[in-house]
């Protein structure tokens, strides 16, 4: 069984009616997950608009944590918001050589042909999890991971995965302290934010803090 993770920026829609959604949040949202694939080359990745499918064979369990990890890191850092659900189950990836080859040529189409119920559940407990800019796990994914390292999940209704250090942690209650002082009393936008802030004051409270990533990979 494969782990799959479904992502998407928090707000999108709203942020596009109200133009506060721009080319270099695109860019960069996207930009953080080329950079993904290239580090981690046997993971799978594809993006269409402001969503992300990545997805490990179940030998990989430990890169995918890393990838994760790493997309959310940089994420926060541009401010770009990002909810997700990870599920463990089947999926597809349809690689056809003669259309690839046949239509690679065409610069008008882009595509990925991807599938499976691993993917279904995936965007189904990230869409119904509720509030925040979180990434809820089902069971049988939080097992997994928790079997790599026992800190990447907060236990809960719904399993949550923690994949910051404890600079990361702090840094984002402070922000979202702050950001909350000048945001409206109500709102779907305060509804996450409090959401997303009461998510790391448990990450803190309950020590679950990974490795820096970053500073892994610089040293």
């Amino acid at each position: 069984m494969a782990l799959v993770g479904f992502f998407d920026i928090l707000g999108t829609k709203d942020a596009v009616i109200n133009d506060q959604f721009g080319d270099l949040v695109a860019l960069d949202f996207v930009g953080h997950v080329g950079l993904a694939a290239k580090h981690f080359p046997s993971l799978r990745f594809a993006v269409f608009s402001d969503s992300v499918i990545v997805s490990a064979n179940e030998e990989e369990d430990l890169l995918f944590l890393q990838a994760v990890q790493y997309m959310y890191g940089q994420w926060y850092a541009d401010f770009i918001f990002v909810r997700g659900g990870i599920a463990d189950g089947e999926i597809r990836w349809v690689d056809y050589k003669p259309a690839d080859e046949l239509f690679n040529a065409c610069s008008n189409l882009m595509y990925a042909r991807i599938y499976g119920k691993g993917l279904v559940i995936a965007n189904e407990i990230e869409q119904r999890s509720g509030s925040g800019a979180i990434s809820f796990l089902t069971e049988s994914a939080a097992n997994r991971l928790s079997a790599i390292n026992p800190i990447s999940v907060l236990p809960g209704t719904t399993p949550m995965l923690c994949w910051a250090s404890e600079r990361e942690a702090s840094m984002l209650v402070g922000y979202l302290k702050i950001h909350l002082e000048h945001m409206p009393n109500n709102g779907p936008g305060r509804r996450h934010a409090l959401a997303t802030l009461y998510y790391w004051e448990q990450v803190l409270s309950q020590k679950k803090f990974l490795p820096d990533f970053n500073q892994l990979q610089s040293g």
